[in-house]
């Protein structure tokens, strides 16, 4: 499959010395002169090949290939949705008869092999549940915290509430997480007599399951950075060590379109597989007025072939 990503800022297009402005997202169809902007209604008879172009960073438009309205087989897209961390509970009932220590273990679940964390929290004799998840709290916050747990925990009156990053936080090492929200669970190993502990469970028990959400912008880099290769020629990264200008911005959260169409140019394929396909997407600005104008002109050219997408 070969994948293609165009990325917009909320720019209003336009066209200076023959380049789509940078930011500026464009809707081409291919003329007996040349590319032109397609026109709102414009449909599969007026416009048999389209495209779509970015206005890029380094002086260059980033171009995507030529595909037939009519070999298209999706049409789809996908508003902006906020990431989502995972989050267990651990809730505490009674008082501590004698001193001891709250042992807590987290068991990362979402990698390839399990990783694990674990702290202990001192406890006096005395303590009261709704104190003990205070205690934890300051404990965890001055642990040495694996960079796949937020940097705090909460401790809401007789509980603590123990969250996973997403792509885009702050880890313990400093560094920003570039990878999908992870999961975990936690286990209670140790605790004080009089104490107990109850963890929320795995699955659809947790306070908050992990989602990676849709179109967020430390997402959309790194999707970005991954397709390089298609949209610069950013293979050979060791003869070409200037990496190209990025076009996303990971603090801006955009609505997400899709065009699939079939690579060998006909309707009834004869290719079989994915290697047959191309896919386009396209990033733009959550909400943003322009990238209405790009939704209104790719929904009236697939009227009557896809259903509208609103987002």
């Amino acid at each position: 499959m070969a994948r293609h990503l165009i990325i917009g800022d909320g720019t209003t297009f336009g066209v200076t010395n023959g380049l789509v402005d940078d930011g500026a997202i464009s809707v081409q169809k291919m003329t007996e002169s040349g590319p032109t902007e397609l026109a709102l209604g414009d449909s599969f008879a007026d416009a048999p090949q389209i495209r779509i172009v970015g206005g890029g960073k380094d002086g260059k438009n980033i171009v995507t290939p030529w595909i037939y309205g009519r070999d298209v087989i999706n049409w789809g897209g996908n508003s902006y949705t906020a990431p989502t961390a995972h989050q267990q509970t651990a809730t505490y009932t009674g008082t501590s008869t004698a001193a001891g220590s709250i042992d807590i273990k987290f068991v990362r679940t979402d990698g390839p092999t399990p990783e694990f964390f674990k702290f202990s929290t001192a406890i006096a004799s005395g303590v009261a549940n709704t104190a003990a998840d205070v205690l934890v709290q300051t404990a965890y916050a001055a642990a040495n915290l694996p960079d796949w747990l937020a940097l705090t925990c909460t401790a809401p009156g007789n509980s603590n509430v123990f969250t996973g990053v997403v792509r885009g936080g702050v880890a313990q090492s400093g560094n920003t997480w570039e990878y999908g929200p992870v999961t975990f669970e936690v286990v209670v190993t140790g605790m004080p007599a009089g104490l107990t502990a109850a963890v929320s469970g795995f699955g659809a028990a947790n306070t908050a399951d992990a989602n990676p959400g849709y179109g967020e912008g430390f997402a959309i880099r790194a999707f970005e950075e991954s397709l390089q290769g298609t949209s610069h020629g950013f293979y050979m990264r060791g003869h070409l060590p200037k990496q190209p200008s990025l076009e996303s911005v990971t603090g801006t959260n955009y609505d997400m379109y899709n065009i699939t169409a079939t690579k060998d140019g006909s309707s009834n394929s004869q290719i079989h597989g994915v290697d047959n396909l191309i896919e386009i997407n396209i990033a733009a600005v959550a909400g943003d007025a322009d990238s209405l104008v790009v939704e209104n002109k790719l929904n009236a050219y697939f009227t009557g072939h896809f259903p509208a997408v609103i987002l």
